[in-house]
Formats: C-alpha cells, structure tokens, sequence
C-alpha cells in the first residue's frame, strides 16, 4: 500500500510497533512528543548521520533492507570510535509519497537486525514527505566510562587498524559498472563470483566491530572518509605527524584478487577507498593488541613508505562532501 494512501500516522503507528521495547531504562518509546530514558552516571555520546538518495546510496542497486542496516551500522561505528556502547537510535525519514509502505518496512527491518544484534533501542523519529529522493537522518546515543577523542595520538605512538581496508570501495565500483545490467541484490542467485560478492556486502552492510579493550588508547577515528583522510584528522587534532607502510596495511584476499582482475592497484582503494567502517586508531606500541600496526606517530610530516623504503608525502585523500563530484 502506498505511504499516500495510509497517511503518516498510520505509517508512525506501524513502525511503533515494529520498534516496540521492554528495555527497562525506556520510560517512553515512539508515540509522544519525545522519548523518555533513565540516565545514569555514564558519559552520554551523541552521534548523528545522514543518508542521501544519489549520495551516499543508489536504489538500483540497494534494497531497502540493506539500507536500514546501514544507516544504523554507521551511526553505531561512531560510537564504537569514541570508545563508547551505543543505546538509543532516532530516525528521521523524508519519503517520496509513491513509494509503498512495504518498502518502509523493510527499511526499518534491517535497523531492527542491527539494534538487536548491538542491544540498540528504537525510541523516535521524524517521518515526512520529500519531492527529492530518500533522505534518512539519523542519530545515535551511547554511553562511554572513557571517551576517546581524535586529539590524543602522541609522538611515538603506533598507529594500528582493526580490520581490511579498501573492501567497500572496490564493493561500490563493482555495484557502479553491474548497474548498467540492471541487476539487485535481491536474491542470493546473483551472477557475480563469491569473492565479489563480499566485497560488495561489506559496502552495502557494513559491519561495526568495537574494541573490546580501550586501556591505554591515545586516539582514535572510525575509517568512514578513506584511511589516508581520516588519518590526517588524526594528525591535525593532534597536531602530530605519521608515517605509515604499505606492506603492512591489511587488503583482503577477494580485494587483491579483484582488483588483479581489473588491472588495478588494491593499496590505492586501501588508502583512499572509504566506508569500510573499521577503527584506526593510536597507542605505544607495545600495547597487546590483535589489531595491525601500519605505522606510527612522528613529530610532523604525513608519510608513506613502500616496500623498497621510498618516502612519499601524503595528503588528506578521500571521499568529502562538496569537493566530491560523484555519489559514493
């Protein structure tokens, strides 16, 4: 049934139900004026992300479902960058009125697979129409004994990142060039290798991964914008350097397999490539971690160094609104 035919209301009375809590430190869910929760001594974390049709998503080639997932996924990953344990989540959707309530539904299926798999409640929201594509708003609060900010990062440091990088970006160029077949992730019969086919699956649900141990953390930021970019956040809020190398950056199997295929470089979609939603963060380095150690903090300057030793300065490469022409 189309969002014009059952109106608004009817659309929030549908979705409170879908959301509906028991969590005992909700007073008040979706239905009123606000939301009500019991706060407790902890540091309160607020984060808040939108979501653009023809920006940051293409419904061409994502469902519904996967973008729910995403817009939940990367507001929690913030939280997670902040040393924090994400809890209550708003979304705030403008919707174009021909699109079907079934397609809201399966939007917010995908937050509810996410929330409940991070212990994350749905309390509220803002639903109205749009004559310009989807647009999903949403924000995130969390809670954190230790906050850990961008600002930290110290000479001597290790810079270290807890997962591969690149996957999203190369996942996004793969679904760019399927486009042009017209094809969807609808089913799991999808005429691409396996390989690619995770790749893709980490751009269009990408999945936020905590530090379980934060002691002894210095800095840290979520690689949202590309590893070279976000680094250079890093650097500036520090007022440090870094020099990282790039034998020691972490690629996937199915990235350098791919990108091998296409005749392209897999360290430059490592470096630059964006929403792959990993943590990078700085600590000494003798920290006890399972994270990779890619470098480390110097006085000033921003390097890279390759497998024959050669220095190459570096900039803040990356995906960043308004200086970037095409949608991620």
């Amino acid at each position: 049934m189309r969002l014009s035919e059952i109106g608004e209301f009817n659309l929030i009375r549908r979705l409170r139900t879908l959301c509906k809590s028991t969590a005992k430190d909700i007073v008040l869910g979706i239905g009123d004026d606000t939301a009500a929760i019991k706060i407790a001594t902890k540091k309160i974390l607020i984060t808040s992300d939108m979501l653009l049709e023809g920006i940051h998503f293409d419904l061409s080639f994502t469902t519904f479902y996967q973008l729910g997932y995403k817009v939940l996924a990367v507001n929690i990953s913030d939280i997670f960058a902040m040393g924090g344990n994400p809890k209550y989540f708003l979304l705030n959707i403008g919707v174009p009125k021909a699109y079907d309530s079934k397609d809201i539904h399966k939007l917010y299926s995908g937050i509810m697979k996410i929330a409940k798999k991070f212990g994350v409640v749905v309390v509220g929201g803002d639903t109205c129409a749009s004559r310009q594509g989807l647009v999903l708003s949403g924000t995130l609060l969390g809670h954190a004994d230790r906050i850990i900010m961008r600002s930290g990062a110290r000479e001597g440091d290790g810079i270290f990142v807890t997962g591969t990088l690149g996957d999203s970006s190369m996942g996004l160029m793969l679904l760019k060039k399927m486009r042009t077949k017209n094809w969807k992730l609808r089913t799991s019969h999808f005429p691409v290798p396996t390989s690619q086919l995770r790749l893709i699956k980490r751009h269009l649900m990408p999945e936020p991964k905590p530090l379980k141990n934060t002691e002894g953390i210095t800095s840290m930021i979520d690689v949202s914008d590309g590893l070279l970019i976000d680094l250079s956040h890093i650097c500036d809020e520090s007022k440090v350097g870094a020099i990282i190398y790039k034998e020691r950056i972490p690629v996937s199997r199915e990235l350098i397999n791919t990108a091998e295929n296409l005749g392209l470089d897999p360290i430059k979609f490592a470096l630059t490539g964006g929403e792959d939603y990993i943590l990078l963060f700085t600590a000494p380095p003798e920290i006890k971690t399972k994270a990779n150690r890619i470098g480390e903090i110097i006085k000033r300057g921003r390097f890279v160094v390759d497998s024959r030793g050669k220095k190459t300065p570096f900039k803040a490469e990356g995906y960043e609104h308004f200086k970037t022409v095409n949608s991620r």
